[in-house]
């Protein structure tokens, strides 16, 4: 049996480039989940959502990423999108959609595996849904991993094109019993 325990709740309030969120796994759990939920921008320029890394000394980790994702609008063809060794701007692309202008929004979940351990690399996979440059609607499914054996301790989400303003971002510990 298991269950979900929530561990951090981060809610995006005003205009941001990035935001970190640190000090959340810990060797307590080896799977997480995020959650972030209605995250839109601050003008109507859509911008991506990418995933990088926090180790225990607040340093951002930007290069050795691997991701594959699905690339899935409703009002064109599917596609897919992947890099190896990827460095700070593409970091696990689309790891939470394009985030446009509320009413258009954001909102997927990532599961994490084994951050904290320096044992091994770690994983993600994840989906997302959102809705931006009226009318595309937008999901993605992906996984990615990063390719150091280091103690991960956060996470941060990028905004390259856009500021956000708005959102919220949950994170829980998977507890197995």
């Amino acid at each position: 049996m298991s269950n979900l325990k929530l561990l951090d709740t981060t809610t995006i309030s005003t205009s941001v480039a990035n935001v970190s969120v640190t000090n959340v796994f810990s060797a307590d759990y080896e799977v997480y989940q995020i959650i972030a939920n209605g995250v839109s921008t601050v003008s109507t320029t859509a911008t991506e959502v990418y995933l990088r890394y926090i180790k225990s000394d607040d340093s951002i980790i930007s290069a050795d990423y691997d991701y594959a994702s699905w690339y899935m609008p409703a009002d064109t063809g599917y596609s897919k999108i992947n890099s190896t060794n990827t460095g700070d701007a593409t970091q696990i692309h689309y790891a939470m959609g394009n985030a446009d202008q509320a009413p258009d929004v954001a909102s997927g979940f990532l599961n994490i595996y084994n951050p904290f351990s320096s044992a091994c690399y770690t994983y993600n996979t994840g989906q997302q849904s959102s809705h931006y440059s009226n009318p595309r609607y937008l999901s993605t499914i992906g996984v990615g991993r990063l390719k150091q054996s280091v103690s991960i301790t956060g996470f941060q989400f990028l905004f390259p094109s856009s500021n956000v303003n708005s959102g919220e971002i949950k994170v829980y510990g998977l507890q197995v019993d």
